[in-house]
């Protein structure tokens, strides 16, 4: 009897056991849910508050003055290049002017000293030196002895003029867009200002709202740049197949800067709030191409590692203080227009994802701009 009873007591005891090792592990498992549970409430809770609200006016508004700004750059950089363009333009009309005037008077004197008299009537006759050189004997000569490009002289004396009319312009107009610009360059510091007021006031929660929101905003920005990069490429490789008489297919991929390779394990350079649009392409000064993004934050916002690798600093009149960062997988990611490089940091000095590599800042030919760092992906 007893051997039959044993067994029941050693289930039952096992059974004991095992019941009460079981809330322990789901009471542990319950009070994490909790907390998440009571987290998330928190935000949500924190997101109808008329703080975070503010806050996510002054970002709409941030981002609406960025987009603004980069459009009226966009405009100056290519108004500049026009009147480089124009400049040049002008210089060699005056220079042609000039040296069809010398040939004409060059033509007076030589028709003079050979005794030309009908040459000599025109000469006098033309009240100025454009009529000497479109007088009908005078052309008629200058075919003769190889100065027909005389008749030029009236062409080009006008064509100089426009010229210089057209620059007066588009230097007026590059002027209304730098005040323009300095305008929004304003107003985006006030919003940045705004922004962090905010965040100086802001509870735990609000704070952890408000993280939650700048994270989303980042990452949807980089998808969408992603995205619109690798629709470009696809659209000019399709370009390049319609034009090309080869029958090979055409190679496919995505946007130099912005492949998926590149941006494996990538994370947000600047280690702090903001805002940018996709840039890419945008027009610049000497004709050349937007080649990166432009990311507007508050000075001195620090800038972090994308990815581990190596570091180049260095300087120049454009990017002002620049670093390179050389990835394990061969990608060079680029960053311009610092306020400093981190002090701690050498030349070829390895660092992990996330290591301050320098600071927000508007160094270099963007010493007008509003503060931001021209960030570049190089595959």
């Amino acid at each position: 009897m007893l051997l039959t009873r044993a067994p029941r007591w050693l289930l039952l005891l096992l059974t004991i056991a095992i019941m009460a090792l079981v809330p322990i592990g789901a009471s542990a498992q319950t009070k994490a849910d909790v907390d998440a549970a009571a987290r998330s409430k928190a935000i949500a809770e924190a997101r109808k508050s008329e703080a975070y609200k503010h806050y996510q006016e002054v970002t709409a508004q941030l981002d609406d003055a960025v987009s603004r700004y980069e459009t009226l750059n966009a405009q100056r950089e290519e108004l500049t290049y026009r009147i480089s363009r124009m400049e040049q333009a002008v210089e060699r009309y005056q220079t042609k002017a000039t040296e069809l005037n010398t040939a004409a008077q060059d033509l007076v004197i030589r028709a003079y000293t050979s005794g030309q008299s009908g040459m000599i009537g025109s000469a006098f006759a033309a009240s100025t030196i454009e009529e000497l050189v479109t007088s009908r004997a005078l052309l008629d000569r200058a075919a003769e002895i190889e100065l027909a490009s005389l008749d030029n002289l009236d062409a080009v004396s006008r064509q100089a003029d426009r010229s210089a009319s057209e620059l007066t312009v588009q230097k007026t107009d590059v002027a209304a867009s730098e005040d323009a610009a300095a305008v929004v360059v304003e107003e985006i510091a006030d919003l940045q200002r705004q922004q962090q007021e905010i965040l100086a006031k802001a509870n735990d929660d609000l704070r952890a709202a408000i993280d939650k929101l700048d994270q989303e905003i980042r990452e949807k920005r980089i998808e969408d740049e992603r995205r619109a990069k690798e629709q470009a490429e696809r659209e000019r490789a399709a370009r390049r197949s319609k034009g090309s008489s080869s029958t090979s297919a055409p190679s496919t991929g995505s946007a130099a800067g912005a492949s998926s390779s590149a941006t494996t394990g990538f994370i947000c350079p600047v280690a702090g709030r903001t805002s940018f649009i996709d840039s890419w392409g945008y027009p610049r000064s000497g004709g050349r191409k937007h080649k990166g993004v432009d990311m507007f934050a508050a000075r001195n916002t620090p800038l972090v590692a994308v990815v581990d690798g190596r570091v180049k600093l260095s300087s120049n009149s454009l990017g002002g203080w620049t670093v390179h960062l050389y990835s394990d997988t061969g990608t060079v990611y680029y960053y311009a227009h610092l306020e400093s490089q981190a002090t701690d940091l050498r030349s070829g000095q390895r660092v992990s994802k996330g290591t301050v590599v320098g600071y927000v800042g508007n160094s270099g030919n963007a010493r007008y701009t509003s503060t931001h760092v021209h960030f570049e992906i190089r595959p």
